[in-house]
């Protein structure tokens, strides 16, 4: 009876361990279907990546170029504005060192004084 027994343990620990390799099988085996799998819908994820990508590349393009113009335009303002206030400052200084005319009396003969009235007492 001990040597069934003992028999029965042996394959037992036999079986289990076939099972576990045979899990072990199943797991790799499911690993490589799943990259399969991935191998086959990844190019046109990456297509449609891709088609996403140059959109947004060719979006930036167009938007980069309105702010190049933009920026283009301001500079023009500024140095308008420069020249504004450089020809403003200049008459400024100009007004300034000019020397001030003294005023002029006026040429009209000055005007009799008021007569007092008399007043008799």
């Amino acid at each position: 009876m001990d040597q069934w027994k003992r028999r029965y343990e042996e394959e037992r620990e036999r079986v289990e361990a076939l099972a576990m390799r045979l899990a072990a099988v199943e797991s790799a085996l499911e690993v490589v279907n799943l990259e399969r799998a991935e191998q086959v819908l990844l190019p046109p994820l990456w297509q449609d990546e891709l088609e996403r990508v140059q959109a947004e590349r060719h979006t930036l393009v167009e938007h980069n170029a309105q702010l190049v113009t933009k920026q283009r335009e301001l500079t023009a303002i500024q140095e308008e504005l420069e020249d504004v206030w450089y020809q403003s400052a200049l008459s400024r200084a100009r007004r300034r060192s000019q020397p001030q005319p003294l005023p002029i009396p006026p040429l009209l003969p000055p005007s009799p004084p008021p007569a007092e009235s008399a007043s008799t007492p």
